[in-house]
């Protein structure tokens, strides 16, 4: 038994121990490979690709019980920076990326069948078409064909399109500056630009919460990477992923701070170059409801940073001023060319029905409390989880408990510098979520640039900081809730909050009552801890709690798959390749194939002209419809997925949805257009129509035909 004891304690055999661990986790993946994944995962391949991943996740799961846990977490903190950079070395080599592309393989010419086409770690997500379908084809048709990473291309829209404003798509220019989660694309092509594009902003999403977390909690360790969770992987964040504007505001406090608080000129220099940087990205996002929503919780931040760094020492001088100054009109700079690139395109998008004239008001969100059921989305199917998801906030407890704080402890000033500004905005933001504002006053603040979900999302955030600095604030001394109403007050918390998630739950048929009684276990569990943060012991295990529900509500949410084979592999893809090399100029017409095919043919190079258009080609319908085009403009002038479907009756246009257009286009009119391939999913020499159509492709359910005129 002493023996026993002696080779457990955590200081002894270290070596040998590395060695078992090593062993077991090698035979663990290879349990897990061949007696569970592809024995119950639908479609599975084996994977030794799969079989590396979960050695390493078992290898580290073994490794606490090698090493004590202040040493193996105090190690990774301080080389978490070498961990991240060794992370994306890893799965660039391995070509990995999060996208669900592979939802491709369900499409269309499903007889080839390939393990690439699957994932290999959890499940596509067929809902999220802005990524798979859209995004991610837009970005990945750069990389092909004779003049690739234009400014200007031509696949998209099948004419002249602005790649990089709305497109968000990389180009070779020196406003890639702006976007430098992309570059990777341009220096080692699509398979290993994905990888690092996908992966890059989750660990920017990581080390800037956890950063800013630091900051926020007096760098509190534990409490730090409990914020990191709560952001990182709250559903908003997963299921829309990564939001850009978030990654990039916190980049830009952070950096800020450390320009203040640093008296070295290096460091400043470089400060600088990141701000410029972080500056100039923040703004081509160019999503203003996320942009205008999000700059009010960093301004809160910033506010408290400002007055907090000026009475810790810091004295602005003229070298400082030199340095902002250049910063700055490097950004103006920046920002000049852009607009004279993409002027025409912002004015274009500005100018449309829909998004440009679409004017908000608030008012009237449901998502304030969707973290009760956000829980389920990786697990059970909902309908639609983007639009239903919300930060894990625990709103409205953090306002509420920053009001009682400050009451109890309202000599200690030096807490009102955050919670104060943090307090205002949240009841600014929640105003605007719930009720709204006066049309003048929405256009006043720029929030009618805005919508009341988008907003909840900001909202969520700030909640989350503000729980994580309550957390740090948090001591013996600290005055607070009576301990008899601390341990009641919770359940009616619970019970309320509860309430209003059912109450205010976009799929009602969705939140049962099993999912009732887990949510309301997990979090009643983790409020309990959060009335309760003034006592150490339970301040931890409520972190532990937020930590795991933070964990289940995100981790699963995206898949894990290799490489972009799906896009360039299937059969059809070997004929569309040989075609635009024979005819590069040539355009391109799917008929009823939905956005999924037209954006898979703008992939691979060929300009679609029924592919989405992110911006109105006012030239095509003008075409089209003559005449009558000015007075169908609100239908066709917007943002839109479109589907042409080709008939015998007389060309018009419907709009089922306020993004999604349908075109019955005669076929006297495929002429006029000047298409020179179709593709298609039947014969369609089979219409009867007075025209002929030359088959020159024709497998596992998809044609290709050049109309004859």
């Amino acid at each position: 038994m002493e023996k026993i004891k002696t080779f457990l304690n955590k200081e002894n055999y270290t070596k040998v121990k590395l060695a078992i661990v090593a062993i077991l986790a090698i035979l663990a993946s290879i349990l897990f490979e061949y007696k569970f994944y592809t024995i119950y995962i639908d479609n599975a391949y084996d994977s030794k690709t799969r079989m590396l991943i979960m050695a390493i996740i078992f290898g580290f799961i073994g490794l606490h019980f090698v090493f004590k846990l202040n040493d193996l977490y105090e190690f990774i903190y301080k080389r978490r920076y070498q961990l991240a950079a060794g992370f994306l070395i890893f799965v660039m080599v391995f070509k990995l990326s999060g996208s669900s592309i592979v939802n491709f393989n369900d499409q269309f010419q499903t007889e080839t069948d390939d393990n690439r086409f699957h994932p290999l770690l959890g499940f596509a997500r067929m809902v999220r078409t802005d990524e798979w379908a859209t995004s991610t084809m837009y970005i990945l048709s750069q990389g092909v064909g004779a003049d690739q990473y234009q400014y200007f291309d031509d696949e998209l829209r099948g004419t002249t399109t602005d790649m990089f404003t709305l497109v968000n798509s990389p180009v070779k220019d020196i406003l890639m500056i702006g976007k430098p989660f992309q570059i990777m694309f341009l220096l080692l092509g699509n398979d290993y630009g994905l990888s690092f594009y996908w992966y890059i902003r989750l660990i920017a999403m990581m080390l800037g919460s956890f950063e800013l977390c630091m900051l926020l909690t007096d760098k509190k360790k534990r409490i730090s990477l409990c914020g990191m969770i709560l952001i990182t992987f709250s559903s908003a964040v997963q299921w829309w992923y990564c939001m850009d504007t978030l990654i990039w505001g916190q980049i830009i406090l952070l950096l800020l701070n450390k320009f203040m608080m640093t008296d070295k000129k290096k460091i400043k220099y470089l400060c600088a170059l990141g701000e410029m940087v972080a500056i100039t990205s923040f703004i081509f996002v160019l999503y203003p409801a996320w942009q205008v929503s999000f700059a009010y919780v960093f301004l809160a931040i910033f506010i408290w940073m400002m007055i907090k760094n000026f009475q810790n020492g810091y004295k602005i001088n003229l070298h400082d001023c030199a340095i902002i100054g250049i910063t700055l009109l490097c950004v103006a700079g920046l920002l000049v060319r852009w607009f004279m690139l993409s002027g025409d395109t912002i004015s274009a998008i500005m100018n449309t029905d829909y998004p440009g004239e679409r004017r908000e008001v608030g008012g009237g969100a449901t998502i304030l409390y969707a973290y009760f059921y956000n829980l389920f989305f990786a697990y059970k199917y909902c309908p639609n989880p983007c639009e239903a998801s919300s930060m894990l906030s625990f709103y409205p407890l953090p306002i509420l408990l920053s009001m009682v704080y400050l009451i109890l402890n309202r000599k200690e000033k030096k807490h009102w510098k955050f919670l104060l500004p943090a307090i205002f905005v949240s009841i600014f933001l929640t105003i605007w979520c719930k009720w709204g504002f006066p049309e003048i006053l929405a256009k006043c603040t720029l929030m009618s640039m805005t919508t009341a979900p988008r907003a909840t999302i900001a909202l969520g955030t700030l909640q989350i900081y503000m729980l994580i600095y309550l957390m740090g604030a948090m001591s013996k001394e600290t005055k607070w809730i009576p301990s008899k109403i601390a341990y009641i007050l919770p359940v009616f918390a619970t019970a309320y909050m509860m309430y209003q998630s059912v109450a205010t739950c976009m799929f009602p048929e969705y939140f049962g009552w099993a999912k009732i009684l887990i949510s309301t276990m997990l979090f009643g569990i983790a409020i309990f801890g959060i009335f309760n943060l003034n006592q150490e012991k339970i301040r931890n295990a409520c972190m532990y709690v937020l930590i795991f529900i933070g964990l289940l509500t995100g981790i699963a949410v995206n898949p894990v798959i290799r490489t972009t084979d799906v896009i360039y592999k299937k059969p059809i893809c070997a004929k569309f390749a040989e075609i635009r090399e024979q005819d590069p100029d040539a355009l391109w017409l799917g008929d009823d194939t939905g956005i999924y095919l037209n954006n898979y043919m703008v992939a691979n190079g060929l300009r679609t002209i029924d592919s989405t258009n992110v911006y109105p080609n006012l030239e095509l319908f003008e075409l089209l419809l003559g005449e009558n085009a000015e007075a169908q403009r609100k239908v066709y002038n917007r943002y839109e997925h479109m589907n042409i479907n080709i008939t015998d009756e007389e060309t018009h246009i419907t709009l089922p949805a306020a993004d999604n257009m349908l075109i019955l286009l005669n076929y006297h009119d495929i002429e006029k257009l000047g298409i020179d391939y179709i593709v298609v999913k039947n014969d369609i020499n089979q219409r009867g129509y007075d025209m002929e159509f030359e088959e020159i492709y024709q497998e596992d359910g998809l044609f290709i035909f050049k109309p004859i005129y």
